[in-house]
């Protein structure tokens, strides 16, 4: 075997080797997305007993109710969930370009990668975390989030809290969403039906709301990430299924150079067989015209 098809045969085994990476992968990025979506149909579940619990009580409210803290409008800030490992093409970056100049200086920021990304792009974010890998590890991110920008509003450094994440639906391309976290929406309070009893409460209306604002809160957040999730290992698939198909057209076009090569080295030893005797006959047909 020459040293040209040795070469070939070594750049086939290590493009193999590389598309089993790529395969395993993009296998466990589509086993994640799936993952997400279940875990994501639990949670919206929980969110909507939340919302429904909201509205319930809203008539029970003083009319004259605050949903705002009084003297912060200037102050917002945002919470952003970029990608936590790489290969995932521009995720982080389409995430990070739908920040508004308000919101870069109370920048909390989801994910390894993305905090990367927003360093190099002279963002420095208030608070950052690592993205989750597991939706197990969901409630554990969003009860952190969820303290910090407690601990923030009550210190009377934020007034508004926008999300930023990205989602896909399905298998449509993700989009990023941007939504008003805190404070709640009043419109979400106002969806009242006159035809229901008001519940009986043991405890303040004021108090169970405040609960339940945080409880609402932590279930926006917690399906915020899971989104997150699945759209990072989404794009993570897209681009290995592209490299996939990369792959595999390399690995016929080096495995129609090896056939190739392959039959020119063996064309040549015929030719060398051949030759050799007729060669050998010539050299005697001259060694003996020069005798006579």
């Amino acid at each position: 075997m020459t040293a040209r098809l040795q070469d070939v045969t070594a750049r086939i085994g290590s493009v193999r080797e590389l598309g089993g990476i790529v395969d395993s992968m993009r296998g466990l990025a589509a086993v994640r997305v799936q993952q997400a979506r279940r875990a994501a149909v639990a949670v919206e579940t929980y969110a909507g007993i939340i919302q429904e619990a909201l509205v319930r009580i809203a008539p029970m409210l003083p009319a004259d109710r605050e949903t705002q803290p009084p003297g912060q409008a200037g102050q917002t800030g945002a919470i952003v969930f970029c990608a936590e490992q790489g290969f995932a093409g521009l995720f982080s970056e389409h995430v990070l370009d739908a920040l508004h100049d308000d919101e870069k200086e109370h920048l909390f920021l989801v994910g390894t990668r993305g905090n990367a990304i927003a360093h190099a792009r002279g963002l420095i974010p208030q608070w950052t975390a690592p993205a989750v890998q597991t939706p197990a590890s969901v409630p554990a991110l969003a009860d952190s989030i969820t303290e910090e920008i407690g601990r923030q509003v009550i210190c009377g450094n934020l007034a508004r809290v926008n999300l930023i994440v990205c989602h896909a639906v399905g298998q449509e391309k993700a989009t990023v969403l941007r939504q008003s976290l805190f404070p709640l929406d009043p419109a979400l309070l106002e969806k009242t039906s006159p035809s229901e009893p008001l519940p009986i409460l043991n405890i303040a209306p004021e108090k169970l709301l405040a609960d339940l604002v945080a409880d609402y809160i932590f279930s926006r957040l917690c399906l915020a990430a899971l989104h997150s999730f699945g759209a990072e290992n989404q794009a993570r698939s897209e681009r290995m299924t592209a490299a996939h198909h990369e792959i595999t057209r390399q690995l016929k076009s080096l495995e129609q150079l090896q056939r190739t090569v392959r039959q020119e080295e063996i064309t040549s030893e015929i030719i060398e067989l051949v030759s050799g005797p007729t060669l050998a006959k010539l050299k005697r047909f001259k060694r003996r015209s020069a005798a006579e």
